[in-house]
């Protein structure tokens, strides 16, 4: 039963569902519940009660037609189901599942492995050439001799257990610290190429080492294989607010360096945006930048992960927390109509509030919305179990009208002219809702060679079991 607190706050909105959260202060578990608040427009707030420490709320979503209810425990059910999002990669194949809420941490992390893995991180080395303020992996400056490197041949036992396990890794993230450090980088991007259980290869990086070492570059000039390797680049917008705030230092040029050099070598890449109030109004020049690159695919939108390293020691000192919401409404709002809300769907893939996809389109010289040709919030069946999306997955998207593939064919479209837009927003103790962990698809292989979520990884619950 939940406390009388619980209850007297659910009097102030409409119930939506109950799950298990964590205190702020203590992070301990502690019930809550989703509320949705009446108001223009009406919001959706997370509400907690900690034995020691009370009540404390959060903003799950500034706008609540941009929260999508699916719930781990079918008795937390407080809607009609028909406004329910099944998943695909729950333990059991539907929507419910119990990993967060009743498992002790080593049976949670076993039923973990029973989950769908559609992005799979592993850390490569625990060292960085930047010292960020704010690092969601709170990895020391080290370079050189200093390099703390995770041995070559315990990476690949890590990879192959899992592979083992799972019967392949459809996307390995290569992340750290800054993975281009490792003295044996190469010797693994072969190994993982080579692989016939590995799709595909992502590559975290602050670009500095592409930019600034040409001989590296060459390097990954020759050893990378287009269409099983991309990067996943660190980009913090193209005006100076937030740049200091995140990282220390403006890295603009460094980044347009960084650029230039994948455009040379026809690297594919994708700009990851940690999103900040002082840059939310700048995202669509985000957008646009990125579309200036013919090799650059998308950009992915992170509101800001309060975890690992944060700058100040106060929740005080740290900005508004952002949501899909903001973060959506800001693209579209500032692109004068060239995006649309109906160019977003999430993806089903996990719970639905894990991610939201969209996509833009480069047709006759022309940037145009998806949504001029086809209802894409009405392909979830080939979103299912997809985090990404090769041209031939595309030519297979459609509906009951204008079919994406034939639109695609009659442009004779190519990767280059789809332009994808994704909103990742991790979870932290404010926002925690271990529904979402029931059904998480994004993992880290930890030291041990475990798999477990990546918001439980890097939030540190648990933390004798995770590191």
């Amino acid at each position: 039963m939940l406390p009388p607190l619980l209850h007297e706050t659910a009097r102030r909105g409409s119930l939506l569902k109950r799950t298990i959260s964590r205190c702020p202060a203590c992070h301990r578990s502690c019930p809550a519940e989703v509320l949705k608040i009446s108001g223009v427009p009406d919001k959706v707030m997370l509400r907690r009660v900690c034995p020691e420490h009370g009540e404390a709320e959060e903003c799950l979503a500034s706008d609540a037609r941009f929260y999508w209810l699916a719930q781990g425990k079918p008795e937390n059910a407080r809607c009609d189901s028909s406004s329910s999002v099944a998943s695909c990669c729950s333990a059991s194949g539907g929507v419910s599942g119990t990993l967060g809420r009743n498992a002790q941490p080593g049976e949670a992390l076993g039923l973990m492995e029973q989950l769908a893995t559609c992005l799979c991180l592993i850390e490569i080395v625990h060292s960085c050439n930047l010292a960020c303020p704010t690092c969601y992996a709170d990895s020391p400056i080290g370079t050189g001799t200093k390099v703390n490197a995770v041995p070559l041949e315990d990476l690949q036992r890590r990879i192959q257990g899992v592979v083992d396990r799972k019967g392949g890794i459809e996307i390995l993230q290569l992340s750290g610290g800054e993975p281009t450090l490792h003295p044996q980088f190469f010797e693994l991007l072969g190994w993982l190429q080579s692989h016939p259980k590995v799709d595909y290869v992502l590559l975290n990086t602050n670009g500095l080492r592409i930019a600034q070492d040409e001989a590296f570059s060459r390097q990954l000039a020759g050893a990378f294989r287009y269409g099983k390797f991309q990067l996943y680049l660190q980009f913090d917008g193209v005006q100076e607010a937030a740049q200091k705030f995140l990282r220390g230092a403006d890295l603009r040029a460094i980044r347009q360096r960084c650029l230039e050099t994948c455009r040379e070598i026809k690297l594919p890449v994708t700009l990851a945006m940690t999103v900040t109030p002082e840059n939310l109004p700048f995202l669509w020049e985000a957008i646009d930048f990125g579309l200036r690159w013919p090799n650059v695919r998308g950009v992915c939108f992170q509101p800001m992960f309060r975890s690992g390293r944060l700058p100040g020691t106060s929740g005080q000192d740290l900005p508004f927390r952002l949501n899909v919401a903001d973060v959506l409404l800001a693209a579209v709002d500032q692109s004068q109509g060239r995006l649309r809300c109906e160019d977003f769907t999430p993806l089903p893939c996990g719970d639905p509030n894990c991610a939201t996809i969209g996509y833009l389109l480069k047709v006759n010289g022309q940037v145009r919305s998806v949504s001029d040709f086809i209802d894409f919030t009405q392909v979830q069946d080939f979103l299912g179990t997809k985090v990404r999306y090769r041209l031939e997955d595309l030519m297979k998207c459609g509906c009951e009208s204008e079919p994406l593939g034939e639109l695609l064919k009659t442009f004779e479209l190519d990767e280059s002219h789809t332009f994808r837009l994704f909103i990742k927003p991790f979870m932290d103790a404010l926002t925690w809702d271990d529904d979402r962990i029931d059904r998480c698809c994004t993992h880290v292989i930890r030291p041990d060679g475990l798999l477990d979520s990546f918001c439980r990884y890097y939030s540190g619950f648990a933390a004798s079991q995770l590191r």
